[in-house]
């Protein structure tokens, strides 16, 4: 080699392993490898290893005597020498095999040596960093930290576990003082994104890090996100109050005087409503929550070098971050080849484990797809997590993560695991399969299928009696009597999730099913939000190809098309834009003009009617809330064609949907309403679960429910619960979406469910210590949520629904319910 070669950064770490004949790596899980021909060498059991590691970082010569005693202090001098000349021996071996020199390790009959001039050892390497001022070279340093030295070796002599621990805490100490010049160097250079990631790695590593916490406030307050800042603040305070018993220092507190952090109009409105004497509560609090983790580990599926697998790796963590903002997870990056996403925090909502499971199969068949050098397993584990001040994220060392760790390590490759508690609600969703022994009764989740885009075309099933709701199956028999007149109807059912509309929408097609030779139900799903036309394109699909006629005229483009009920036809363009639909992917039907998308919804609707062409056809669509703007104005059309086109159109929507547009003025509403008692318990005795639950259970269970069928049925899964009662996990995902949507004063809401399912407005008041008439503020804002309702007596309200205030409960720490207890049983002074 030409000694007037120097390179530099990593070409200067690839030149000097290239001089030497084996590459040790301690830093992480132990390797030694042939540094020419890059060959590993295995090494049978952990003395071995823990031999080469200790005659590698103690580079001398050591006699047989003291390297027995060391290894082997449990048995005599006779035995422990024997052991130490085996593994002498099988260790030369194993160089040998990888046609290495043995006398790189140098054995007589009274010391034994390491030829250390002849190895490379990332040890070593990490030990002799200086403090430069260079962002490659000091990344090129924390790049060979791959974890604790010699990680997953637990030595059970005293003597050598003492001076691993000692090497150990050595390495850590260097890897956060690394870390430390890592973020103020990105800092300086304005690479925010690189800086937060080090940050959480030096928080990871010392948890009460000052400068990593510091900078992260920092970084948020000037980009003008206070609230991340003021969250990470409230949890530093938390944790040196626990640790140290102290408060953080002035530098940091003076981040957050109140005329910073607050502007001054907004100061002086919020000191105008607090009771003289009292402070409010802060803004971030400990609570649970239901979270989802997604846990996926990449690893290289061929042969590369640390510097390829880094680049590869992150432009495939660069991919899965979009995927995963697509399904609304919390992505956290843990190193170059690991990835968490929690779903359900910061925010929550009905669908967290599926989009969770989504995600992952979505994420999966990317990398199958786009980096095909690139493995992948993954796993999904769903569970109740703290989260809050001192817990800022969800905790990426806590139970919930870990259990989804250990289900990944566990997967083969390219496999998706999901644990028994995370399949609760959701087995009929996605394909799984059992898998025998798997940890935490694992099931390998195969495919999605989209039950919620399936279309079914009057098909029967077998459901509990119909009970109640006469007055509304009277009002859909005029509308269908109208319709057959006028030769159209627009109907939409508006009501609570559960509430009965689907059960309702089902009844009334069932009784008029001999009538209806045409009839199809598409079902929204909130994943459609994303996807134009998706369940309405896959009725087209399902139906077969559009009709072609015979002849066609090239030369006119798109014409209208006739859509009367007595010859509903599709010409050429029509037929060619639908099947091109059809065919691709469905985001394309945004980018058609107002006449082109006229034509596409002429085409389908073409497509229902060709069999039934002087019938009515029903088109039911549900959910419609998900529903995307393309359908929507899909629907729109369908209303004000209605009569010419046929059609008897019934649509379900929650209530206060979030979408504006002409399909929420129908012709005829109804506002579903729960089930009385009576009415619920008739339902609830078609149940067997329900003979099955304690006498004195089943008022109860009927009370939880307050005459909501969905929750009757999800309560009635578990009938006779042994000690407290806890709400359901879907009906808790579905019901903790809600409390999110009131933002900061969804404490109030939990705050009032300490007092109970009815309360006060002078005790909510002194509970969460503000006047009379910022209360009544703040619970105008609660009753507009439709989460609580007022009660005849002035100044008194109550739950709407008792699941809500469960779920608002269990929210709770025990020491803020102890807290608000206590306020609530102050006397009040007279």
């Amino acid at each position: 080699m030409n000694n007037s070669y120097r390179p530099t950064g990593t070409a200067t770490l690839v030149w000097r392993i290239y001089m030497f004949s084996a590459r040790l790596n301690l830093l992480g899980t132990p390797e030694f490898h042939n540094a020419e021909t890059g060959q590993k060498i295995k090494l049978g059991y952990a003395k071995l290893v823990l031999l080469l590691a200790y005659l590698a970082l103690e580079p001398r010569a050591h006699t047989r005597e003291s390297l027995a005693d060391l290894l082997w202090p449990e048995l005599n001098e006779h035995d422990a020498k024997a052991n130490l000349r085996r593994a002498l021996f099988n260790l030369q071996q194993a160089l040998v095999l990888a046609k290495l020199d043995k006398s790189l390790v140098y054995a007589d009959r009274s010391i034994v040596r390491l030829a250390k001039e002849r190895f490379w050892i990332d040890a070593d390497e990490f030990d002799n960093w200086e403090k430069i001022d260079c962002i490659k070279l000091t990344e090129q340093q924390l790049g060979l930290y791959r974890g604790p030295l010699l990680d997953g070796i637990f030595p059970a002599g005293e003597r050598l576990a003492n001076w691993l621990q000692l090497r150990r805490e050595q390495c850590e100490r260097k890897n956060i003082s690394l870390l430390e010049h890592a973020v103020v160097l990105h800092a300086n250079a304005g690479e925010f994104d690189v800086m937060e990631r080090r940050c959480q790695q030096l928080i990871s590593a010392d948890f009460l890090s000052e400068l990593a916490h510091s900078r992260l406030m920092r970084m948020h307050l000037e980009m003008g996100n206070q609230a991340a800042a003021r969250k990470i603040y409230d949890a530093y305070c938390s944790m040196t109050l626990q640790h140290l018993g102290t408060s953080p220092s002035n530098e940091i507190t003076s981040l957050f005087d109140k005329s910073v952090f607050q502007p001054p109009a907004t100061t002086q409105a919020a000191r105008s409503d607090l009771v003289p004497g009292k402070f409010p509560a802060p803004e971030t609090r400990r609570e649970y929550r239901l979270v989802s983790t997604l846990y996926i580990e990449l690893f290289p599926l061929v042969h590369c070098d640390r510097e390829a697998w880094l680049r590869l790796s992150a432009a495939a963590i660069v991919r899965l971050r979009g995927l995963l903002s697509k399904y609304c997870g919390t992505f956290r990056q843990q190193s170059n080849s690991v990835v968490i996403a929690y779903f359900g925090y910061p925010i929550s909502n009905e669908f967290i484990t599926e989009w969770s499971l989504a995600a992952g199969l979505s994420i999966r068949q990317c990398i199958a797809q786009e980096f095909r050098h690139v493995g992948i397993r993954s796993a999904v584990h769903a569970d109740m997590m703290m989260t809050g001040p001192g817990y800022t994220l969800p905790d990426i060392l806590g139970e919930c993560t870990t259990i989804a760790r250990r289900l990944a390590e566990s997967a083969s490759t390219g496999t998706l695991l999901a644990s028994a508690e995370t399949r609760h609600g959701i087995a009929s969703v996605f394909d799984m399969k059992s898998l025998d022994g798997a940890p935490h009764n694992a099931f390998e989740v195969r495919a999605l299928r989209e039950p919620y885009n399936e279309i079914r075309k009057g098909e029967p099933s077998h459901r509990p009696t119909f009970v109640g709701r006469r007055d509304e199956l009277k009002a859909l028999d005029l509308a269908w009597e109208k319709a057959s007149v006028e030769g159209g109807a627009y109907v939409q059912l508006t009501g609570e999730a559960g509430v009965g509309k689907s059960r309702l929408v089902r009844e009334f097609l069932g009784t008029k099913r001999i009538q209806f030779g045409n009839e199809y139900r598409v079902c929204f799903h909130i994943e459609n939000l994303l996807s134009p036309l998706h369940p309405i394109l896959a009725l087209a699909r399902s139906l077969g190809a559009p009709p072609r006629r015979t002849t066609s005229d090239e030369s006119t483009g798109l014409t209208s098309a006739s859509v009367l009920p007595d010859m509903v036809s599709v010409d050429d363009s029509e037929s060619t834009l639908l099947s091109n639909i059809l065919s691709a992917h469905e985001k394309y039907a945004r980018g058609y003009s107002i006449l082109e998308r006229e034509k596409l919804f002429s085409s389908i609707v073409g497509s229902l009617k060709r069999s039934h062409k002087k019938s009515l056809a029903v088109l039911v669509f549900e959910d419609i809330q998900w529903a995307d703007k393309v359908s929507l104005d899909f629907i729109a059309w369908l209303r004000e064609n209605r009569s010419s086109l046929g059609i008897f159109l019934l649509l379900t929507s929650r209530k206060h949907p979030k979408i504006s547009g002409s399909a929420l003025s129908p012709g005829i509403s109804m506002d579903i309403k729960p089930l009385n008692m009576a009415e619920a318990s008739r339902m609830a005795l078609q149940f067997p679960q329900f003979f099955e639950a304690s006498s004195t259970w089943r008022p109860l269970l009927l009370k939880m429910a307050d005459g909501i069928p969905l929750f009757l049925e999800k309560l009635l899964q578990n009938p006779s619960p042994e000690g407290h009662f806890t709400c359901p996990k879907p009906l808790r995902n579905l019901l903790t979406e809600r409390i999110d949507r009131l933002g900061e004063i969804r404490q109030v809401l939990c705050h009032a469910s300490c007092i109970g399912f009815r309360f006060g407005l002078h005790v909510l008041a002194e509970i969460e210590s503000v006047s009379i008439r910022k209360c009544q503020q703040l619970i105008k804002a609660l009753l507009d949520s439709g989460l609580i309702e007022q009660r005849p007596e002035p100044g008194y309200f109550q739950f709407r629904y008792r699941l809500v205030r469960e779920v608002a409960y269990s929210m709770l720490t025990f020491e803020e319910r102890q807290r608000i207890l206590a306020r609530i049983a102050e006397p009040n002074p007279l």
